[in-house]
């Protein structure tokens, strides 16, 4: 199980975090952190088909190279098929 959990820390998926305004982020990453109202979580390589409303918060991005992070008002984050799209500030 952590083998399981390693090989996905280090697998990359696309990302797009964008406003009306500006493209933050645009590029592969390995991890994304965020916040709904049930709480903080993660989204790594593999992960299922998702559809959240965040809250105000921190939303990172880890690369392998390294974190972005950006604060948020509010926004929408997609995940399906190993892409992300994050609307913030909508």
């Amino acid at each position: 199980m952590v083998a399981d959990i390693m090989v996905k820390l280090t697998r990359e998926f696309q990302v797009t975090v964008f406003s009306p305004f500006e493209t933050f982020y645009n590029g592969p990453a390995v991890a994304v952190t965020a916040e709904s109202s049930v709480g903080k979580f993660d989204i790594l390589y593999g992960h299922a088909n998702f559809l959240s409303l965040l809250v105000p918060c921190e939303v990172k991005v880890r690369t392998v190279q390294e974190e972005k992070t950006m604060e948020i008002k509010r926004g929408i984050l997609q995940v399906a098929d190993n892409t992300v799209w994050l609307f913030a500030n909508i």
